[in-house]
């Protein structure tokens, strides 16, 4: 009499199967790992690249872009123009709206030092540059205890958490001391963070806020 042979996977044949999806599901999460990474290194970059824009821009017509100018679209010639019949102020900080325009209007439209693609963020929104004293994360006292403008920010307003605080963390702990009250990196919202946090497992929205200048 004939015995009928059961189908089916045989305990190797399994194994190879779990190591397979294992492999799979460790490469998956190790590309996320690393597109996240990316990102990171993306926004350092884009700050690195304003910082010196303004930077270059001080070194050729000494005074920072924006600084004293009339009007938003005011030329390179008009802010100097203005400044020297004494209409306007010339402080070192950007603190009227006329200013916070001109100021990427100087790098991007008028020398070519910036392009518009540099202050687009990677959260899809641009890079603005605060006015006033910000009122938050600490007062926007930079790392030598200076107070209110010359932060970039990413939304409609300094006080806007638009920004995923992982990324806030991740490149405040890149690029800064990893705490979000303190250093040219300030932070606030729902997911404040030191440095003994895993910036990973952060949740929801923070505002984020970058010296740019001096």
């Amino acid at each position: 009499m004939k015995t009928r042979q059961q189908s089916g996977f045989t305990l190797v044949e399994l194994a190879i199967v779990l190591v397979v999806i294992g492999l799979i599901l460790g490469m998956a999460f190790k590309g996320k790992d690393l597109i996240d990474s990316a990102k990171v290194k993306n926004m350092a970059a884009q700050y690195n690249k304003v910082v010196a824009g303004a930077n270059t821009f001080y070194e050729k017509y000494g005074y920072y872009p924006g600084d004293g100018c009339p009007a938003a679209g005011s030329t390179i010639a008009q802010c100097n123009t203005a400044v020297t019949n004494g209409t306007t102020s010339r402080n070192g900080v950007i603190d009227s709206a006329n200013e916070q325009s001109a100021f990427w209007n100087q790098l991007v439209n008028q020398t070519n030092i910036l392009t518009a693609a540099d202050q687009r963020s990677i959260f899809g929104q641009n890079w603005n540059i605060s006015l006033n004293n910000i009122g938050i994360a600490g007062n926007g006292n930079s790392a030598t205890g200076n107070q209110g403008n010359n932060f970039l920010f990413i939304g409609a307003a300094p006080a806007t958490a638009s920004s995923d605080a992982r990324f806030v963390c991740a490149l405040d702990r890149l690029i800064d001391d990893g705490i979000a009250v303190s250093g040219l990196i300030r932070s606030g919202g729902v997911s404040n963070y030191v440095q003994a946090t895993d910036c990973w497992t952060l949740n929801g929205q923070n505002t984020i806020l970058i010296r740019v200048l001096p």
